[in-house]
């Protein structure tokens, strides 16, 4: 009896064990892919386990993404009635999950999930849209143009953040720049202001763009 109280409990093998350590190793900023043999090494099980939950590499990866998704749409709390604020948001809330995820983000722009977070996002976008007075055609072509735009600025840059291995926003313009003011003056005039900015207020301008051409409609 003691000796089998003093067993290690083996992990249950379900489909949210292997989510879940998916998730965990995607948040390490050295890991550029995940892998089969990185799942089973942290959950102490062959690496072939997996594909009794999940067909192909393909599926899971949809899974974890989808995850990722709708943790996007819980973050995204500013009510509906405020709604240029609450695309802004989800914008921003886009950009830091996916630079958390690196390893799961970089295939966004690929995969369709066809789960609930994709779906919960779609629909947040689409409500948005359609109270800033969008309708039909109008309303799909604003809420695509403003997916697309979001899910490629911010896999973009989230595999920056992953090259620097750091959490900062990087610089717009790195190094320094060198211009002759007779030939380019304004690069000249403007320098200072050029090297100020950073990737994460780019991206949230260009957000706000979309949505205030939205707001005009």
């Amino acid at each position: 009896m003691a000796a089998a109280l003093g067993r290690t409990r083996k992990p249950v093998l379900d489909q949210e064990a292997f989510i879940r350590s998916g998730l965990r190793l995607a948040q390490d900023p050295v890991t550029a892919q995940l892998t089969f043999r990185d799942i089973g090494r942290d959950l102490g099980v062959d690496s072939t386990a997996i594909y009794r939950h999940f067909r192909t590499r393909e599926v899971f990866a949809a899974a974890l993404l989808d995850r990722i998704l709708q943790e996007i749409a819980e973050l995204t709390i500013t009510p509906i009635a405020l709604w240029e604020q609450r695309l802004l948001e989800f914008a921003a809330n886009t950009l830091r999950v996916f630079a958390k995820y690196p390893a799961i983000s970089a295939c966004a722009g690929t995969i369709t999930t066809h789960g609930s977070g994709e779906l919960a996002c779609m629909e947040l976008m689409l409500e948005c849209f359609a109270q800033a007075g969008l309708q039909g055609g109008e309303l799909v072509q604003h809420y695509a143009g403003f997916a697309s735009y979001i899910i490629s600025a911010s896999t973009g840059l989230a595999r920056e953040t992953m090259a620097e291995h750091t959490d900062d926003s990087p610089a717009w313009f790195t190094g320094t720049l060198r211009v002759d003011p007779s030939r380019h003056p304004l690069s000249s005039a403007l320098q200072e202001e050029i090297l100020a900015l950073d990737n994460e207020s780019l991206f949230l301008a260009g957000a706000e763009q979309i949505i205030h051409a939205a707001a005009k409609k």
